[in-house]
């Protein structure tokens, strides 16, 4: 640990955190090529066709790992992979004048990372290798990884080994193959995923029908009870026992509509009987006059 109470990997990490973002993509301790190329501490990309922007980033804890650095020139590897190359220490530890010309600095305070000197930026095409570095080996050191990685092999040393045996062109149709594998990988995750959603949803309607079936019946059977009670009768009757009380209802009804009939008949030939014996009380009247 300095005397900045910071340890090397510690300082890497957070300024890894503190770098990330949606729309950067973020490297601790990524080897750039074949055995004995530059490994920053931290690298970027940014999630850009057009300007991807390679940054390569050394932390420093020591004044005398910083002055052994900048004197030899390691940092100077690093121009072949970024554009730029930024050192981050904690505050304190150094001023910008201790920097080598052309490389930034950003320095650690107490709560919060500072960019004290930008970095001048250099044009750099990135090699296939180093691309390919990144793709396959740096998965597991990226920081907070999304994509899944389904096995681990050191693919990187198979194509070295092939590229050297083999040449370049079969080297390229290798990685060609690794990465169909690999899209048939994702599809295959992507069908199983569709059909998992799939039956979320058909589990999801069924469970739905199920309960509408349910209350439907208790609606049924709630009517049923409201027509045994109507009907006069307890439960449990049988179809054939509904069947019969309601014939005998119609059956009343329909003596009901005889009865009303007669009723009716009697009550007109009373009225005609009256008026009948008020017009020959009438008459004769006039006849005793």
């Amino acid at each position: 640990m300095s005397d900045h109470g910071w340890k090397h990997d510690d300082l890497a990490a957070d300024l890894a955190q503190h770098l990330l973002s949606d729309k950067r993509m973020v490297w601790t301790d990524m080897q750039l090529g074949p055995s004995g190329s530059a490994r920053p501490d931290v690298y970027t990309l940014e999630r850009s066709y057009s300007r991807p922007l390679p940054t390569a980033y050394e932390c420093k804890i020591s004044r005398s790992d910083l002055r052994s650095d900048t004197t030899s020139g390691k940092w100077q590897k690093y121009l072949q992979f970024a554009g730029a190359v930024i050192f981050a220490v904690p505050e304190g530890l150094c001023t910008p004048a201790d920097i080598p010309t052309g490389c930034g600095l950003i320095v650690r305070k107490d709560k919060v990372w500072r960019n004290v000197r930008k970095a001048t930026r250099q044009p750099v095409t990135l090699p296939m290798d180093a691309c390919m570095k990144l793709l396959i080996d740096g998965v597991s050191r990226s920081v907070q990884r999304t994509i899944p990685q389904p096995r681990e092999i050191k693919l990187w040393t198979e194509h070295e080994a092939v590229r050297k045996k083999f040449g370049s062109a079969v080297a390229k149709a290798a990685r060609d193959l690794t990465a169909a594998q690999t899209e048939a990988t994702n599809y295959a995750e992507q069908r199983a995923e569709m059909w998992r959603r799939i039956d979320i949803e058909t589990s999801a309607r069924r469970q739905s029908l199920i309960d509408q079936a349910k209350r439907d019946a208790g609606e049924y059977e709630q009517a049923k009870r409201d027509l045994m009670e109507w009907l006069g009768l307890e439960e449990p009757a049988s179809v054939y026992a509904i069947r019969r009380r309601i014939a005998e209802l119609q059956a009343e009804c329909r003596a009901d509509a005889r009865v009303e009939k007669v009723e009716s008949a009697l009550s007109n030939a009373l009225r005609s009987a009256q008026q009948a014996a008020r017009t020959l009380e009438a008459i004769a009247q006039e006849k005793a006059a």
